[in-house]
């Protein structure tokens, strides 16, 4: 009788999870543990084993001609460097769990004597957000400010005629059409320039460097 568990679904690999490389300098704080970790030929064996797929210690051990014992021991000190997670879970005929590793970024680059890596792109997009949260909230106050009535007297108070409220849209209206909406659109576009230009500069270049090891 077939077994009614998931036994072995296809994992994501490391471009389907979307993930960045790791640089690490020799001077880093992570660099020692990473170093004495892949020291041994069977862990770098085993680590060029999951970036080409994930997969269980126990077909790893198949691969590499080794055994489980030997194998889990390497991948535990890879676990401790950070250098590979559980990600999925697999079972077997008796239905007895088995851990699926795979890595933890999408290429590991050891350097020296080059410029630190700057942040990750994600970092970099938080930072965008709040940058364009502020000028939003600075755009707002413009407006406000700008569209405050002046003070009149008291016999034009008099004279002047109730106007309805606004809608939502001429709101908005006003507010793209006027000076708020102008220093929105002016610092979004600066924010986005300034990113862009550390993305061509820097990540790329980053990750043509990576590629090329």
């Amino acid at each position: 009788m077939s077994s009614l568990l998931p036994l072995k679904p296809t994992p994501e690999s490391a471009s389907d999870r979307d993930l960045e490389p790791q640089l690490v300098g020799f001077e880093d704080e992570s660099a020692e543990r990473i170093l004495s970790a892949v020291s041994s030929t069977t862990a770098r064996r085993i680590l060029n084993q999951l970036y080409e797929e994930p997969t269980t210690a126990s077909d790893i051990a198949t691969e590499l001609d080794s055994s489980v014992q030997n194998v889990s021991y390497h991948l535990d000190r890879l676990r401790d460097a950070d250098l590979v997670e559980v990600v999925e879970t697999w079972y077997s005929e008796q239905g007895r769990e088995m851990d699926v590793y795979a890595p933890t970024n999408s290429a590991l680059v050891l350097f020296a004597g080059v410029e630190r890596a700057t942040p990750s792109l994600g970092t970099a997009l938080r930072r965008v957000f709040g940058a364009v949260s502020g000028v939003g909230a600075i755009s707002v106050i413009v407006h406000t400010r700008w569209a405050a009535p002046t003070t009149q007297s008291p016999q034009v108070r008099d004279t002047v005629v109730q106007q309805p409220e606004p809608t939502v849209w001429e709101t908005l209206v006003a507010f793209g059409t006027g000076p708020g909406g102008f220093v929105l659109a002016a610092g979004v576009f600066l924010i986005l320039s300034f990113f862009v230009t550390w993305y061509l500069g820097t990540y790329r270049h980053t990750s043509s460097y990576t590629e090329s090891v």
